[in-house]
């Protein structure tokens, strides 16, 4: 059972997107906006290093469950970024 300030986390994390990453690429003068729009999104995360915005910073939790945020099981590989709870 999680405890009130653990689910208040969990409520608060966002997962960022696609258009997110690259408005935050757009504020650099050296980034190629036009090749980073033909990259996928888990390629974008992987490039920047974040994955969620969490009390309006931003946050790398490559490695754990991008919905409840425990670190993930090699063997939830086919999940992608979910644990099999989530």
């Amino acid at each position: 059972m999680m405890n009130t300030n653990e689910l208040n986390e969990i409520k608060q994390n966002k997962v960022i997107s696609k258009k997110e990453l690259l408005e935050i690429a757009n504020k650099d003068p050296d980034c190629n906006i036009e090749e980073l729009k033909k990259m996928k999104v888990s390629e974008l995360r992987e490039l920047f290093k974040i994955t969620h915005v969490i009390d309006g910073k931003y946050k790398n939790y490559t490695g754990y469950c991008f919905s409840c945020l425990r670190p993930l099981r090699p063997d939830y590989t086919r999940f992608e970024n979910y644990c099999l709870d989530c």
